[in-house]
């Protein structure tokens, strides 16, 4: 992980949501109270979630959406079919980028 980051373990998916959608989480222990910013982290070599694979010839995902409605890691066809739907089109695409930092990429269909 880049220097100051940190992994985080959920128990469930809906504190998951509600940490990504706060974007923000108090921690406290002890002493420490510290505010801290909540993403996702974008992984290596993942199938795409809605094809899995299936519509890019087997290639990992290239991009994450990190909308609470998403959560999820597509590949091209699947991101445009996906995000052309009334209300996702505003979404943007993650990538990882070096040093495990992901970056939003601008996407044009």
């Amino acid at each position: 992980y880049p220097k100051g980051a940190g992994r985080v373990a959920f128990s469930n998916q809906q504190s998951y949501i509600a940490a990504i959608s706060a974007r923000f989480v108090q921690l406290q222990h002890g002493d420490i109270d510290k505010r801290v910013e909540v993403k996702p982290y974008v992984l290596d070599d993942q199938l795409c979630d809605e094809c899995a694979g299936a519509r890019c010839g087997g290639k990992f995902a290239p991009f994450f959406c990190a909308n609470v409605t998403c959560l999820q890691y597509y590949c091209e066809a699947c991101w445009a079919s996906i995000h052309a739907r009334a209300g996702r089109e505003y979404h943007k695409p993650l990538v990882k980028e070096g040093a495990d930092r992901p970056r939003t990429l601008p996407f044009r269909w």
